[in-house]
């Protein structure tokens, strides 16, 4: 039987570097547009690029892996990380914005390739009832370096506490730095053993162990396709939040820079915290009761967030990333469940939807210059509400194929599950199935 714990701790060290560069990305903002004197709206093209990336690449990521394999997927994603992350050194010498607003969508393109290969490995080397455990695991380790990297940006742009830098030589070093230490990343991934898994062989497997019949879900059914839209609409909620976060404390709580990237830093640690927290608590609950719940309290907060007007009102988007957490890896384990050998481009489309990240920011950037910024953050309000109605209906809303997973196919020598529930989950028979 072949264990999977030693290659799916190595994929997991992958959810952190993607949280570190995003981490980094949200201070870059308003580092920017300090020293390159853009607008805040200019400021989001990075946000454009960056997770307009996924929305371009995702697909072809999906078929990279599904042609060469997890291991050779996820060390193309590595390399492009790396090539984008020196691209910003000539950009830094030469202050062309435009220069680093293409390095980041290279880096984008590696990530949404490890994306594809990271959460679909996760989520499928075990029990289909623990994916969303699993993930949400992974995720926490998003969360971590989400947390550390702007406390690094907080020093490296902003001087710490002695006030923000008026160039982008800390910038260039830094990128350099990250690139040093993908490349080791990279290199210890060509000799790392990482065993492909057959996602229908895993399925027909745990048929077996349990004894219950399952089936494939098409790629066209609603789980599926409205599951790749809470996505979009998640990420660019997420993305809204944290990229106007400096912006809110500066110009809401009236604080420096350095302090509000600081405080962006507690933010993304109550993100991990929730994550965690959240882990924990998918141990007893539903994933979609407990998406539910956590869309449902990030909606209250941000209406708070809208109607008030006071300083301390910076502080409650603290709360606002905690109830974020579990909404990303949670609204994927939904949303590829029982895909089978559709798996791989199931999760294209799921994390195709992270390019939402590249719409909705710019449209709150460009409501917060002409409104303001309270009016502008309708638009996470409308994406939170969206979620709670996937997590509430449209997960449910299943379409599967007319034949079930073929048991008989693999025959002696069938992939085992190690710690398969003999139990159905609950959450499988409120499925609904359409023909």
């Amino acid at each position: 039987m072949p264990s999977y714990f030693i290659p799916g701790a190595l994929v997991t060290v992958l959810f952190f570097l993607w949280g570190f560069s995003y981490g980094l990305l949200d201070t870059l903002n308003k580092h920017f547009q300090n020293v390159l004197h853009i607008t805040t709206t200019q400021t989001t093209f990075m946000q454009v690029a960056y997770f307009g990336a996924y929305f371009v690449f995702s697909i072809p990521a999906g078929m990279i892996s599904k042609r060469f394999g997890y291991k050779r997927a996820i060390i193309f994603g590595l390399a492009l990380y790396v090539i984008g992350a020196i691209g910003f050194y000539p950009s830094a010498v030469t202050l062309q914005y435009g220069g680093f607003v293409a390095s980041l969508f290279v880096i984008a393109c590696g990530l949404a390739t490890l994306e594809n290969c990271a959460n679909t490995y996760i989520a499928i080397i075990g029990s289909r009832k623990w994916a969303p455990f699993r993930i949400n695991v992974a995720q926490a380790f998003n969360g971590i370096a989400s947390a550390v990297a702007p406390v690094i940006a907080s020093y490296a742009f902003f001087g710490g506490d002695e006030g923000a830098t008026d160039s982008l030589e800390t910038v260039k070093w830094t990128y350099i730095g990250v690139a040093c230490g993908v490349f080791v990343i990279g290199v210890l991934f060509c000799f790392a053993k990482i065993p492909e898994v057959d996602e229908e062989a895993m399925m027909a497997a745990e048929a077996l162990a349990t004894g219950v019949t399952i089936r494939r879900a098409s790629l066209a059914s609603p789980h599926l396709l409205l599951g790749a839209l809470a996505q979009f609409c998640y990420t660019g909620a997420q993305v809204c939040v944290a990229s106007l976060f400096i912006f809110y404390g500066n110009e809401v709580g009236g604080f420096k820079d350095s302090y509000s990237s600081q405080l962006l830093s507690y933010g993304q640690l109550c993100f991990t915290v929730g994550r965690i927290f959240g882990a924990i608590l998918l141990r007893k609950f539903r994933a979609d009761h407990l998406m539910a719940v956590f869309s449902a309290c990030a909606s209250i907060i941000n209406i708070f967030v809208i109607a008030m007007r006071t300083p301390k009102t910076t502080y409650s988007l603290l709360a606002l990333l905690f109830f974020e957490s579990v909404m990303y890896p949670t609204i994927f384990a939904l949303a590829t469940r029982d895909l089978g050998r559709n798996y791989k481009r199931g999760a294209s489309m799921v994390i195709m939807g992270v390019g939402g990240g590249a719409l909705l920011p710019p449209v709150q950037a460009a409501i917060k210059d002409s409104v303001g910024i309270h009016i502008s953050f309708v638009i996470p309000l409308i994406a939170y509400v969206y979620v709670l109605f996937y997590a509430i209906w449209g997960c449910h809303i299943v379409r599967y194929v007319d034949e079930p997973v073929d048991v008989e196919e693999f025959g002696d020598g069938k992939p085992q599950i190690s710690q398969i529930e003999l139990e159905s989950s609950s959450f499988e028979k409120t499925q609904v199935s359409h023909k």
